[in-house]
């Protein structure tokens, strides 16, 4: 049995979430969870019965975000038993090279110590909002090479290095140029102009 949970704070189907569904492809019995959404109670159920953890979440200013935070702080500060469970961890950032996530990652590998689980691997997600857009697959194929890696390993119940990507396709003026049509895109939904979001 493995548990997978979302932290991101969206309401509306997130990068985290598609990751997680991406690898699950690779597992038997599975249940996902938001941790935006979903009772810590039935989170923690499941967790009890499950030999592995899958954490995603978003990159918010080098650290996990505000849902994932949280969620960590209440196993800590109520002693959770996690002894024996492994863990394996998916983080995804708006910076084209995945390097962004190490200190986020090292924040949970400082966790991971102090509530006893085993660690056993993460994948570093560079250009997140673009391996989540379908629309650009094409040029995001090392990093789905690498997801497809990390999901066997997580089948297997192995231990495996952390893999970092990076969109290596495109240089930063072209991904520049692709994050400003789609905050442009987004932005347009709120009937805000593009001088709206630089004064933002």
């Amino acid at each position: 049995m493995y548990t997978l949970i979302n932290g991101s704070s969206k309401n509306k189907p997130s990068n985290s979430l598609y990751f997680l569904k991406y690898i699950s492809k690779y597992l038997d019995e599975y249940n996902i969870y938001c941790l935006k959404k979903d009772n810590y109670k039935d989170i923690l159920t499941n967790i009890s019965t499950s030999n592995v953890i899958v954490l995603a979440f978003p990159l918010y200013v080098d650290s996990p975000n505000a849902w994932t935070i949280k969620f960590l702080d209440y196993i800590y500060d109520n002693k959770i038993d996690l002894n024996n469970k492994k863990l394996y961890v998916i983080i995804n950032c708006g910076f084209k090279e995945g390097e962004h996530n190490i200190t986020a990652i090292n924040i949970i590998k400082s966790w991971c110590k102090k509530v006893n689980i085993n660690y056993y691997g993460s994948i570093l997600i560079g250009a997140g909002e673009v391996v989540g857009d379908k629309k650009y697959k094409l040029i995001c194929h090392k990093t789905f090479k690498s997801l497809d890696k990390f999901g066997k390993a997580i089948k297997n119940q192995e231990e495996i290095p952390d893999i970092i990507t990076t969109i290596g396709l495109l240089n930063n003026k072209q991904y520049c140029k692709i994050a400003n049509i789609f905050w442009t895109h987004n932005a347009r939904k709120y009937k805000l102009t593009k001088k709206d979001i630089r004064q933002l």
